[in-house]
């Protein structure tokens, strides 16, 4: 069968030939890949950048959805063991996580990797949200920003306010129940919709974020501040008296800031709840064109690329 596997880290990922995989235990399932992500995790790994994976040869892919030929139901799989990228794989049947018939096995392997940082974020990384609380999601109009309105929304969240630089998009984000424009000079983002909210979701960082904390100054309930992305910028000044000014907690969340089991915990329920979203569209290419597909930036214009064999 056919896996995409990096020999040299500078190489990248190369469509190479190798034996099949042996029948499965009884405590496997062999899959047969119908679609893989080409999350920014699976690219590090493939550059040898991730902390995961630092031994060659390395078979790219953490995830995929995958069938099951002998029954034909359809499986999520997730594992930084790698390999997704490939014909077939045998897998722990305790992380093939049943994925309804009637979802887009391309659509829901482009989606649920970012779907996961909102999802752990605040099941992971926030304490006692009060019932229907309001959450802010600052970049909402990033793949991940968009499915982190259907996170909140499943996990309890009664209104969600999305943030970001085009209005024009903001208003197509399913899901929102207001937004607010980002300004070009951002200091001057009038931020007085998101008074009152328990939680904000930041993927952007930076100048907008102090600026929209700092808006929330005189707030006389707690509110949580998640940072799990950087889109605009790396740092952020804040300063020291804002962090006195009101009940603030913050926090962060990526796969250093939760454990795999929790995250494999999660994904019981996860599954089958971002089954009922509406999925982020996918760019499906096939595996046997990664050499020239994988540094291909004009591809992600037509979706959030995967990999199909």
């Amino acid at each position: 069968m056919h896996i995409a596997q990096v020999q040299s880290w500078p190489e990248g990922p190369r469509y190479v030939t190798v034996d099949d995989p042996p029948a499965p235990s009884d405590s496997q399932i062999q899959l047969r890949v119908l679609a893989a992500g080409a999350h920014q995790v699976v690219r590090s790994r493939a550059s040898g950048a991730h902390y995961s994976a630092r031994q060659l040869p390395h078979t790219v892919g953490v995830d995929c959805v995958g069938r099951d030929e002998a029954t034909g139901k359809l499986y999520y799989v997730f594992t930084l063991q790698g390999g997704t990228y490939a014909e077939r794989i045998n897998v722990d049947k305790s992380i093939a996580y049943p994925v309804p018939d009637d979802v887009d096995p391309a659509s829901f392997a482009a989606s649920l990797n970012p779907a996961m940082s909102s999802w752990m974020a605040i099941t992971q990384r926030t304490t006692n949200l009060p019932k229907d609380f309001t959450a802010v999601i600052l970049g909402a109009t990033s793949a991940s920003g968009r499915l982190a309105v259907h996170s909140a929304k499943a996990l309890g969240a009664g209104k969600v306010i999305g943030i970001a630089r085009n209005s024009a998009t903001l208003e197509k984000v399913d899901g929102l129940d207001d937004y607010v424009v980002l300004n070009d000079v951002v200091a001057e983002t009038d931020f007085s919709k998101i008074q009152g909210c328990d939680v904000i979701l930041d993927y952007v960082y930076g100048e907008a974020t102090v600026h929209l904390l700092s808006s929330l100054s005189r707030s006389k309930k707690p509110v949580q501040y998640v940072e799990i992305g950087s889109l605009g910028q790396r740092t952020a000044e804040i300063p020291s008296q804002l962090l006195r000014s009101f009940d603030l907690t913050v926090r962060g969340a990526g796969a250093g800031s939760w454990t795999i089991p929790a995250l494999q915990k999660e994904l019981h329920t996860l599954v089958p709840t971002m089954a009922r979203w509406k999925l982020l569209s996918a760019n499906s290419v096939p595996l046997k064109d990664i050499e020239t597909a994988w540094n291909d930036k004009s591809l992600t214009g037509e979706g959030r690329v995967v990999f199909v064999p």
